[in-house]
């Protein structure tokens, strides 16, 4: 029934009734308990009523414990335990009580039983712990072991693609915000250089309309005050010509009619006069008025100058900040990358670590079905020398033991295999830590394992000449 949980095909059926949650254990070891660490997981398949709970252990995740419950195990648990709940009530409250257990009402504690681990959930009293419920747990087989080892793998691997699509969309923004950024620095060199060219240009044309106003009020006034001096100069000789034929117009009466005449004619040269004047006072006038608003426009020319150096300015200051940015943004892609290519080559040497464990254990797993055929072929052997010679008890006996001998040396070499798939799953666990500050670690987990590895190949060619040296006692026999 464990195999149905690690099989790809039945996997679909697979449902997680309670997600993997990191939750404090009471582990007894060697008459010790201590508080450790564990992943908890119940998971169960569509088709029937057949339940796994899973305990790993955070920091060596090659110690998996699992419960598998159907319908006759259950039946044991509920007549062992006296529970008055069906199977699918038995999942709701169990479910419930790890609910419990994650908010810290209640507590697992994980005990040495007579055929493994017990795993009972209690809750603590003043007086006495109440126990709720205790089920039987079991180490998990190495194809467990290794399976769930590589679904920890592939989430591992998907986190780093989704890592490196992260980074390379922050390093597309970066560009983006680059060309941005330069976008905009040959807009602001582009807006000085015309900012200075209309400066320049709006001052040279100022420049030269005053000075033109200017010389155009010079020369009216100039014009005014010699207009003046002549009007004053005939208004005088016509006073003095008045007075002349006011004190001769006695005599001279015909010739005061022609003065009189004369004199019309000057007055109406003289209302002509007074009217080019006012005309050259209204002419002066409107060029004051143009002056006045030719003024008030080199104030507005000034006034937006000063406001395109203010949004010059705002750009200078909105580049600083961008560019700024741009720097922290490229220290943090820097780190990130430094970051990623770190845990790639970590994860490159715990696969390649990982590969070869995996084939020396195949090997190791051939070896061992060999060594259980020859097993087999001695003990036939054994059987038939039984047969025929029943008189020699002795003897016999001695090879009993000899095969008792064979049978635990298999024994130790199937808990040394295990114990070599708990130490490459360690390997796994701690690489995640050693990638990041113990780097000098796995060259010693390494070794580790190479001598690991010199220990069972010693181990093997000690069983092969064992065996062999058995066949030779029993010939002679």
């Amino acid at each position: 029934m464990d195999s149905y949980f690690v099989s790809d095909q039945r996997r679909r059926c697979v449902k997680v009734l309670f997600p993997e949650v990191c939750l404090l254990v009471d582990f007894e070891c060697f008459g010790n308990t201590s508080q450790q660490k564990f992943f908890v997981v119940i998971e169960k398949i569509d088709t029937q009523n057949l339940i796994q709970i899973r305990l790993t252990q955070m920091n060596d995740r090659s110690k998996v414990c699992i419960s598998t419950i159907d319908n006759a195990r259950y039946e044991e648990i509920r007549t062992q335990q006296s529970l008055h709940v069906t199977f699918q009530g038995f999942i709701d409250h169990l479910i419930k009580i790890l609910e419990s257990c994650k908010n810290g009402e209640l507590h697992i504690a994980l005990t040495n039983g007579t055929s493994g681990h017990v795993m009972h959930l209690y809750e603590k009293r003043a007086f006495k712990n109440l126990t709720h419920l205790f089920l039987p747990m079991e180490f998990a087989p190495t194809e467990t072991v290794l399976y769930h080892i590589n679904e920890s793998l592939q989430t591992l691997q998907s986190q780093t693609t989704t890592f490196s699509a992260e980074l390379h969309k922050c390093q597309l923004e970066i560009d983006f915000k680059d060309g941005t950024i330069e976008k905009l620095t040959n807009e602001i060199r582009g807006l000085k250089g015309k900012l200075i060219d209309q400066e320049n240009l709006i001052f040279s044309r100022n420049t030269e309309e005053v000075k033109q106003l200017y010389q155009t009020i010079k020369h009216m006034d100039e014009s005014k005050d010699i207009e003046e001096k002549r009007y004053k100069a005939i208004i005088n000789s016509m006073q003095e010509k008045i007075d002349q034929l006011t004190k001769e117009s006695s005599d001279r009466a015909e010739r005061m009619v022609q003065e009189a005449k004369h004199n019309n004619g000057v007055r109406e040269e003289n209302a002509k006069l007074l009217n080019l004047n006012e005309k050259i006072q209204v002419e002066l006038d409107r060029l004051k008025k143009e002056l006045s608003t030719k003024q008030n426009r080199e104030c507005k020319a000034e006034g937006a100058i000063v406001d395109m150096r203010k949004q010059f300015h705002d750009m200078q200051t909105k580049m600083i900040f961008m560019e700024k940015q741009r720097s922290e943004m490229e220290a943090e892609l820097e780190a990130e990358k430094n970051i990623c290519q770190t845990k790639k080559k970590a994860l490159q040497l715990t696969t390649d670590e990982l590969a070869k464990t995996l084939v020396d254990m195949n090997s190791l797993r051939n070896e061992n079905l060999e060594l259980k055929s020859k097993v087999d072929r001695r003990t036939e052997i054994a059987m038939r020398q039984e047969k025929m010679v029943i008189e020699k008890d002795k003897k016999l006996k001695e090879l009993n033991d000899t095969l008792m001998n064979i049978q635990q040396e298999h024994i130790r070499n199937r808990a040394a295999n295990e114990d070599y798939a708990q130490t490459v799953q360690r390997i796994k666990e701690l690489s995640n830590v050693i990638e990041e500050k113990y780097r000098k670690k796995i060259n010693d987990m390494i070794i580790k394992i190479s001598n690991n590895v010199r220990h069972d190949e010693m181990s093997v060619m000690g069983n092969h000449l064992f065996p062999a040296n058995l066949a030779n006692t029993m010939d002679s026999h």
